[in-house]
């Protein structure tokens, strides 16, 4: 597991990334509020382009609370300027590089 990561499915996700032929994204990036107070931490991503990636495992769905944090937490982030790809369990490695790929060239066409 890399040393960023919280889970091995984070370090999964992180090697169909760099596997795939991108850049080794950052891990654990922060995204902060308007008085710069973080407020989340992203599984990973490139910070310079404001694009994320994260595993969500079943954690994320247990609860009806949970799924409402989520989405919130989503909300902010998106505000904060940054596409976070959101990956799920079952997913294939070809569709997550795909998104992400996809992505990164929104941000890179800027």
């Amino acid at each position: 597991m890399d040393g960023g990561a919280q889970s091995p499915k984070e370090t999964w996700l992180r090697l169909i990334l760099i596997d795939g032929g991108l850049p080794r994204p950052q891990t654990q990036i922060p995204v902060f509020d308007a008085p710069g107070d973080p407020f989340a931490y992203l599984d990973m991503g490139w910070e310079d382009i404001k694009v994320a990636a994260e595993y969500d495992g079943e954690e994320h769905r247990a609860s009806s609370w949970r799924y409402g944090w989520d989405l919130r937490r989503a909300e902010r982030i998106q505000r904060q300027g940054w596409i976070n790809v959101r990956v799920s369990a079952g997913e294939s490695p070809d569709n997550v590089l795909r998104r992400v790929v996809a992505a990164r060239a929104q941000r890179l066409s800027r």
